[in-house]
């Protein structure tokens, strides 16, 4: 690395082409890759905290260049390897390094100008005559500035420097751009001995000076006792744990300040050490002590290794001895899941085996929370070895990776939809865990077409588990045929008899139940029986759906709410009845049935809040309720011992979708909620209520023929060629003007058509095509896997050259590699 180097080149924390270059003053000479400096960016003064990525010596030819203004960093936030990661996720995702830099940095290291309104020594040059601009004055007379939401608010204007141009024209008022505090470390205060107050015989001298103050003598002492004081010798102790642990409060601290016996220093709270030691791992099985073995030889020889075991096979404890090997071998591990659903069980488990050596990443920590594990794995990467965390996770600044394990690989909530980058973190695991050259494990009980086709073709290693562990079994599954069911009258609500005595026994045995169905809500039409108008979002071409908690209407697309009519807006009718199923009215049916049992319903609207997920999953758990009514959260690697019947409500909603991977993902729901079942012994008991319960896809479930399913789909996809047979790019455009996106998506599968033939396929009018005021269309191209690095290339460039057109410029246009 050269440090002569007299300019900086930087990554921009705004979705912007390319990198920028700026010259380094003589005083910022020790500026390194990897720190984060302030520099201006755009016509205006706006200030941003740009990440260094390399020093060069000549600037890009033709540009003018301004200069770093700051450092923010002693030493490189950022790592050389982040760095290249994040150019592979720009490259193959076709977004900007800017853009991942939002996705990858903590908040409290994202640091953006804000404007304000200053008051300056300059006087008017003309009478102010204005009311409002007096209001301003004065109040920028008290507080010297103002931020642009602050002086909007005290003018009820929204464009406060509109009015107040007369004023910064003359010089009366200045606008300054002011970066906002970013991330400190934690502060923590220090009660310390003065340097002239250490030996025996000072000592001696205050607790004779303190007789008649109980209190402060009886804080002197209970300091000698925290800071192991030994005579001559420098003695602290932290402020907060000296006055809890002794009867004398702040007065008494401050007197003895006062009187010269202590100071009080504040300095960067440090990790406290590992302290706790780790267990033993747990005794394996012979089934799973067999899958080890096959494990440790696969990961030898291929840098990605697939793990398919059944569900409650105990991949959970393979990856326990896997991580312990790599703990005791001094390696990081990153142990990824889809849900933050799942962390709370997992972490327990983790962290009763290796202490708190385990630290946990995901988007409901605070923003402190986040930097400050972020932070520790920069400066201390020996204190956390086991990194668990959602697909965030990722971008940490690892330093020596060792091990990367993806559990429910499958699951289509590793991928990022919005804003870009959309990486698929499954994918980039395996580029990452490449890049430093550790193993990757993917886990699944039903893996996803790509990932088995992998391992069957060779790339990967593969691995099997086949028995559940212990001496549970798979649950016995039966259908239940809603078609006859309603024929003949035996619906009691939206459950069949045989499901309702299914549940009333299961309870009355003190056991637990599952209920799944994946629609939210209460009920997804409120329809005229009169003339059949069903309310919709003014601002999307979708439904509403009712949420009786809430009494609202409300649009599951854009979040908008509606008070439910009384009338019907088209005809006046008053007969307004409700059409479906979700989760709320399930739950409200079920308390009728069984009025006894204890109800509860795990989806978006209930896990809110930042303790939701844990406190129902907890109470699950504690075997506080009974029922539990939930959408796919509920399928997704939960363990709980009393489970021992799983009812899926309506399976034909998972499997008539207009999507090509609509019976992967359906396979999957059902056979990971029906693995939720019988996990401890006695047999569990798994109900599928369907209309068409001869569909090929419930047959697998029936038989829990995961292969079986899997070869069926392959040869499906290999005739309609799609993935894992090609790659795929869906390009979707949006605009309020509905010529316009679709004069759009014409003029690109005209740039398309000629280098892809029938692979571009579109322009498509989506089943939803209007939400939140823009129309859209859907353009999706396939690549042929055999060069796809080279046909995506051609893909980008037709994606520049219509971004960049005068004509379609004006329309949002959204690329999305390999989407799910």
């Amino acid at each position: 690395m050269d440090r002569t180097a007299p300019f900086a080149e930087v990554v921009l924390p705004a979705a912007v082409e390319g990198t920028f270059t700026y010259r380094i003053p003589n005083e910022l000479a020790s500026i390194v890759p990897g720190v984060r400096v302030v520099v201006p960016f755009g016509r205006g003064r706006k200030l941003h905290a740009a990440v260094v990525r390399r020093l060069v010596h000549e600037p890009p030819p033709g540009r003018q260049v301004r200069e770093v203004l700051s450092v923010l960093d002693e030493h490189p936030v950022v790592t050389q390897d982040q760095l290249a990661f994040w150019e592979r996720v720009a490259n193959h995702y076709l977004c900007t390094l800017g853009e991942v830099m939002l996705a990858a940095l903590p908040p409290q290291l994202q640091l953006s100008s804000t404007t304000r309104i200053v008051a300056t020594d300059t006087t008017p040059s003309a009478v102010v005559d204005d009311r409002r601009l007096t209001l301003l004055l004065d109040a920028l007379e008290r507080e010297r500035s103002l931020s642009l939401a602050e002086a909007g608010d005290l003018l009820g204007v929204k464009d406060p420097i509109r009015l107040a141009k007369v004023l910064i024209d003359s010089g009366a008022l200045g606008l300054e751009e002011r970066l906002a505090a970013g991330y400190r470390p934690r502060q923590v205060r220090h009660v310390v001995l003065v340097a002239t107050e250490r030996s025996e015989d000072r000592i001696r001298h205050w607790f004779a000076e303190l007789e008649r103050a109980p209190k402060q003598l009886a804080l002197l002492m209970r300091f000698i006792e925290r800071s192991h004081w030994v005579p001559g010798q420098p003695a602290e102790t932290p402020m907060t744990g000296l006055l809890s642990s002794s009867d004398a409060g702040r007065t008494a601290l401050a007197a003895l300040v006062k009187k010269g016996l202590f100071t009080i220093e504040e300095r960067p709270d440090s990790p406290p050490p590992v302290t706790r030691p780790m267990a033993e791992v747990p005794a394996l099985s012979t089934a799973q002590q067999q899958a080890l073995s096959e494990l440790q030889a696969a990961m030898e020889q291929h840098g990605t290794t697939l793990l398919q075991g059944v569900t409650s096979s105990g991949k959970t404890e393979l990856y326990v001895h896997l991580i312990d090997a790599a703990i005791r071998s001094n390696g990081q591990v990153l142990y990824l899941l889809p849900e933050i659903a799942l962390t709370s069980q997992l972490i327990a488990r983790l962290q009763a085996r290796f202490g708190d050596r385990v630290a946990v990443f995901h988007s409901r920590l605070t923003a402190r929370q986040r930097t400050e594990l972020w932070m520790a794995l920069i400066e201390h990467p020996d204190r956390h070895p086991v990194v668990i965390g959602a697909r965030s996770a990722l971008f940490l600044p690892f330093r020596k990776l060792s091990l990367v394990i993806v559990d429910e690989e499958h699951d289509p909530s590793f991928k990022q939809q919005d804003p870009a980058p959309r990486y698929h973190a499954r994918d980039m695991a395996i580029v990452l865990g490449g890049q430093h050259d550790a193993h990757v494990l993917l886990g699944s009980a039903t893996p996803s077409l790509e990932s088995r086709y992998n391992a069957d073709q060779g790339k990967y290693g593969s691995v099997r588990l086949t028995e559940r562990y212990g001496a549970s079994v798979l649950p016995g599954i039966v259908t239940i045929d809603l078609r006859r069911a309603h024929k003949e009258r035996r619906m009691r609500g939206h459950f069949t008899p045989e499901l309702l005595g299914s549940i009333g026994a299961t309870v009355a045995e003190r056991q637990q139940v599952i209920l799944f169905q994946n629609r939210r809500g209460y009920a997804p039409i409120w329809q005229c029986e009169q003339c059949g108008h069903i309310p919709e979002c003014v601002h999307c071409d979708v439904s509403l759906t009712y949420h009786k908690r809430d009494h609202v209407l409300r649009c599951h697309y854009c979040g908008r709410s509606y008070p439910p009519p009384a009338f019907c807006p088209e005809c006046g009718s008053a007969r307004l009845k409700m059409i479906g199923l979700g989760t709320e009215r399930i739950e409200e049916e079920l308390a009728l049935h069984f009025p006894e049992a204890r109800i509860a319903r795990l989806d978006q609207d209930t896990a809110r809040g930042r303790h939701g997920l844990e406190r129902i999953l907890g109470a699950f758990a504690e075997g506080a309720i009974d029922v539990l009514v939930g959408t796919q959260m509920v399928t997704k690697g939960l363990d709980f011992e009393r489970v021992s019947l799983v009812g899926i409500l309506n399976a034909d909603r998972l499997l008539n979708f207009p999507d090509f991977r609509a019976h992967e993902r359906g396979f999957q729901l059902m056979a990971q909620v029906a693995g939720r079942s019988g996990r401890r012994g006695r047999m569990g008991q798994v109900m599928i209520q369907a209309f068409d319960v001869a569909h090929p896809v419930i047959g697998f479930v029936l038989g829990h023929d995961v292969d079986g399913f899997l070869e069926h789909e392959l040869e499906h996809r290999r005739v309609h060629n799609y993935p894992p047979f090609t790659r795929l790019v869906r390009f979707t455009l949006k605009h309020r003007n509905e010529e316009r996106v679709a004069a759009a998506a014409a003029a690109l599968m005209a740039r398309l058509h000629p280098d892809f033939g029938d692979r571009a396929l579109g322009p498509e009018v989506p089943s939803v095509a209007w939400v939140r005021d823009q129309h859209i269309r859907n353009v999706l191209v396939k690549l042929r896997r055999s060069d796809h690095a080279s046909e995506k290339h051609m893909v980008d460039e037709a994606f520049r050259a219509l971004k960049a057109s005068p004509v379609h410029g004006a329309v949002r246009l959204i690329v999305d590699v390999d989407p799910v």
